[in-house]
């Protein structure tokens, strides 16, 4: 590394870091490119017999090779602790205010780390952050603010009418006397239970998703079933005992999810 670039005094963020490695590499790659093109010439001058001009090729040659290897014995790429900086939050700290700056809105909160549409777990034995289902490797936190952002705009799948014909069949199993007219609050944690029975269902729809899936539905409050029920999300007062879902928006406001229950002037079976 030249004297008069300083590496990256211990603390530095994983930007700075990063930012040190790119340089060296990039000088090490400029190197590698001058043996590749001595080599090359030298190739040349076999394939057409020029040997005059062989003597000086082999000799460029090994001077760019004798540099390339000085550049790899200098070359002094600070140490980066994964599993260490996830552990101390200064990942997260830096992730945050690389979030923030690419508009997104990350919330620490209750041992969950979101930013909406998708649920962050850091995974130190992996060194990546699972966003969703999905195991994320790059760990730049410029690079994953703006994937985050990506995930923020592309367009939803969500279909309000799908979601609810869903809700309704799980509701149905928990108000089995319910027929028409203004039913019963039904806990939503507990509908969930019911829609995940089975260990392969709660592994393709879990919470996260759903209290996703229960933010775009309440953002849709004219939504109807198939059938043409109506629905109501329920506050806390509402069914004794339901279990708080809690999910976080875009700009980080919260939301709170109890219970839901359907209308309807007639139940088909």
């Amino acid at each position: 590394m030249d004297s008069s670039e300083s590496p990256p005094r211990a603390g530095s963020s994983l930007e700075a870091t990063l930012d040190a490695w790119e340089s060296c590499l990039a000088r090490l790659e400029q190197q590698a490119s001058q043996v590749l093109r001595a080599a090359k010439q030298l190739r040349k001058a076999a394939q057409d017999g020029a040997l005059a001009r062989a003597g000086q090729a082999q000799g460029a040659l090994r001077d760019s090779a004798a540099k390339l290897t000085e550049t790899i014995a200098d070359a002094d790429l600070p140490p980066i602790d994964i599993p260490a900086a996830f552990e101390s939050g200064s990942f997260l700290t830096e992730l945050s205010q690389a979030a923030a700056a690419a508009g997104v809105t990350l919330v620490q909160r209750d041992g969950r780390i979101t930013a909406y549409p998708v649920v962050l777990r850091l995974e130190p034995r992996n060194q990546g952050v699972r966003i969703g289902r999905k195991l994320e490797r790059r760990l730049r936190p410029s690079v994953l603010a703006r994937h985050l952002k990506a995930l923020q705009q592309r367009p939803t799948r969500f279909n309000a009418r799908t979601f609810l014909d869903r809700l309704l069949r799980a509701y149905t199993v928990l108000a089995p006397q319910w027929r028409t007219g203004e039913g019963p609050l039904i806990a939503l944690a507990e509908l969930h239970d019911v829609l995940t029975l089975l260990p392969a269902a709660a592994a393709d729809y879990p919470m996260e998703e759903f209290l996703i899936d229960l933010l775009r539905l309440d953002r849709d409050p004219d939504a109807r079933s198939t059938r043409g029920h109506r629905f109501q999300l329920g506050g806390s007062t509402g069914t004794k005992g339901a279990k708080r879902l809690t999910v976080f928006d875009e700009t980080g406001a919260q939301h709170d999810y109890y219970a839901v229950r359907f209308l309807a002037e007639t139940l088909n079976a």
